[in-house]
């Protein structure tokens, strides 16, 4: 030992206490990981076999669910859309066969209120990125003058918008106290970082701001556009079911959520209440 060499310095904390343990807020990382989203860059094969494999798991559970005939029939048109896009995709490379069967999906049982939630993010999460490509295809028709085919692409995204709002009735087909008890707990430390929430909904903020492109580029169009009184007839259907959607998601919170203190608000307040503790 090199008794000429100072002690390496000792990090104390201002406060002369034994630090805390910082746990970082919850990232779009640990929303993809909880309800297991596997982000990369798949090729359409992989993309193709993983459309199939979700389709597959609803399927089999929807019976199982508490869903009327009319939110079936939409969570099954989102999935119409949805299939439609996916294998329309091989067309122009591949004039051949569709790849071959997907892998066997989760063994656990259809009623699982757990399995139930997040099978149902993950179909959400299929629905916006079905949307987000139909809004893209939408815009290129609008910024193209295709005047004939954008009543076709607004009524498509339609259809994707009541079939995310029957998914979501789907996701959390079960009863408050589940969620309560079963369900929210495994959104909050120690499973997940603190400040976990819908925000973190990658796909979903694209779709906000897609849609909100194609809300300003038909505002902009001229009174003598071809066909703008369809256009003008399907934008209003797609404004109705963009209306919908929202009642059913603030009814979805206020029957699992009645008090509004949703995770990410909670975390929002305690940590604004610790920091006034520490000053």
């Amino acid at each position: 030992m090199n008794s000429d060499m100072p002690p390496v310095p000792l990090p104390l904390a201002t406060d002369s206490r034994i630090p805390v343990r910082a746990v970082a807020d919850a990232t779009t990382a640990d929303y993809d990981r909880y309800f297991h989203i596997a982000r990369h860059a798949p090729d359409l094969t992989s993309w193709t076999r993983g459309v199939l494999r979700l389709q597959s798991a609803v399927l089999a559970d929807l019976p199982h669910t508490g869903l009327n005939d009319s939110q079936r029939a939409a969570v099954l048109t989102g999935l119409v859309h949805a299939s439609h896009a996916t294998l329309a995709a091989w067309l122009p490379s591949v004039p051949g066969s569709v790849p071959g069967s997907a892998p066997d999906g989760p063994t656990d049982g259809p009623g699982d209120a757990l399995r139930r939630w997040k099978l149902g993010h993950q179909l959400f999460h299929l629905l916006l990125t079905t949307m987000n490509s139909t809004l893209d295809d939408t815009l290129a028709t609008v910024g193209a003058a295709r005047w004939g085919s954008v009543p076709h692409g607004l009524g498509r995204l339609r259809a994707l918008y009541d079939a995310a709002t029957a998914t979501m009735a789907y996701a959390s087909d079960f009863p408050a106290s589940v969620y309560a008890n079963d369900v929210r707990p495994t959104m909050e430390p120690p499973f997940a970082p603190p400040g976990f929430s819908g925000m973190l909904n990658q796909e979903h903020q694209v779709m906000t701001e897609r849609a909100r492109a194609l809300t300003a580029a038909l505002g902009g169009l001229s009174p003598l556009t071809p066909s703008l009184a369809m256009i003008h007839h399907e934008a209003a259907l797609l404004r109705a079911a963009q209306r919908r959607n929202r009642k059913a998601h603030a009814e979805i919170c206020e029957r699992c959520v009645p008090d509004g203190a949703s995770l990410l608000r909670q975390h929002t307040t305690r940590d604004r209440s610790d920091r006034a503790t520490d000053e």
